[in-house]
């Protein structure tokens, strides 16, 4: 008998469904999409909430399209709801770049958002129209005279990285920026452009139509590959960059600030999804990719993101024409002298030796006003400083430990 208890129990628990904590059953959860209706960022979010509605136990998932300001709009209204598990959204990675650039309107931190998980790795790939009379990557690079590319709004990954490819291969293309959704496509077919650079999924039926051609690649297992035609260290940074980005594809994240155990259920239900056959049967009839990462591996993600060395954030300013901005690394102190003047720590994978300033220099130490003589070896420090100065100088300091 008590043999017979055990396995029914075990039964039992096996048959619990995901939502078995319990917070989100009976309850209304809204889903922002930073994109028009349409496109591949609706189409993974729609798919992806369906079966988080049904994981979950929610009554139902409100779609909230709000497209605009390359995605900032829909990050910036993601990142003001209030941090209860049921607001969450999906955004373009271009908003990495935006923060690293401190661009204006950005109302948010990518390193304070509560990450859920991501569907994808989103291989970039320069795709040309058939009508183009380009039929490989190197009569791009051989052009006399220029010719148009569509990207999406400025700021986005799309326009970003093709600004930084333009840079990177002195490429003769002029960016029509503000296509949305499957609008870059058309713009092919009707002759307005003659390429543009797009993740694999989301062009891939256009391709497959025959209506256009893959030229050249960045991460995938796409031949060419841009990285075999960089011959300058920038132009193999930049391609570098981009293949790096592009493993963060298709993204979902909550505001700040999310209860451990509210956003743990999210995690799970969200990795949940990821592995059902159903699910992942309906993406391949879709055309959608998954290649699935959780959310506390996103969240390293995100962070080592934005984490650049000076060189690279002078590189993506130097390529988007824009002012180099002031760099924020999380970083232990690695070393002091000089009487806690001089202090190293990583930005990016580089070690930055750095002068403090005793005036100009703000230090906050377990949340106090202090000064560079109670700085220690091992504290954990969000340091904010500027690149283009030759001693690195701090502007604010806030240490713990």
């Amino acid at each position: 008998m008590r043999k017979l208890l055990t396995a029914l129990a075990l039964s039992a628990a096996m048959a619990v469904p995901a939502w078995a904590d319990g917070f989100f059953e009976g309850k209304t959860i809204t889903y922002i999409i930073a994109t028009s209706p349409g496109g591949n960022y609706d189409a993974y979010a729609r798919l992806i909430g369906k079966q988080l509605e049904e994981r979950l136990g929610a009554d139902k998932i409100l779609f909230k399209n709000l497209p605009g300001a390359g995605h900032i709009i829909g990050a910036n209204t993601l990142a003001a709801s209030k941090p209860d598990g049921l607001t969450i959204g999906t955004f373009n990675t271009g908003l990495i770049y935006a923060q690293i650039l401190e661009q204006e309107g950005i109302n948010f931190d990518l390193r304070q958002m509560s990450w859920i998980g991501k569907a994808e790795a989103d291989a970039r790939v320069i795709v040309v129209s058939e009508d183009s009379g380009l039929k490989d990557f190197t009569d791009l690079l051989n052009l006399s005279e220029p010719v148009n590319f569509s990207t999406s709004g400025v700021g986005s990954a799309s326009f970003t990285e093709s600004k930084l490819l333009k840079d990177a291969f002195d490429l003769k293309i002029e960016l029509i920026p503000g296509y949305k959704g499957n609008e870059g496509e058309m713009a092919m077919l009707r002759g307005e452009v003659a390429g543009q650079l797009a993740s694999y999924a989301s062009i891939k039926p256009f391709v497959d139509a025959g209506s256009g051609h893959t030229i050249v690649s960045v991460g995938g297992d796409i031949e060419p590959q841009a990285i075999t035609y960089a011959e300058s260290d920038r132009a193999k940074a930049i391609i570098n960059l981009i293949q790096a980005m592009s493993t963060l594809g298709r993204l979902t994240a909550a505001p700040a600030g999310v209860p451990d155990d509210v956003l743990r259920e999210l995690r799970t239900a969200y990795m949940d999804v990821m592995q059902d056959p159903a699910f992942l049967a309906e993406a391949e009839r879709l055309g959608l990719p998954i290649e699935p990462e959780s959310g506390e591996h996103v969240e390293q993600m995100v962070f080592a993101a934005l984490n650049q060395t000076p060189e690279t954030v002078k590189l993506i300013a130097s390529a988007l024409e824009v002012e180099i901005p002031s760099i924020t690394v999380t970083s232990e102190i690695l070393s002091l002298a000089d009487k806690n003047k001089v202090v190293e720590f990583h930005s990016g994978d580089a070690v930055i030796k750095s002068e403090i300033s005793g005036s100009r220099t703000a230090i906050t130490i377990n949340g106090a006003s202090g000064d560079r003589g109670g700085l220690k070896v091992g504290m954990a420090c969000e340091i904010v400083y500027d690149p283009t100065n030759e001693d690195f100088e701090p502007s604010s300091m806030n240490c713990n430990g």
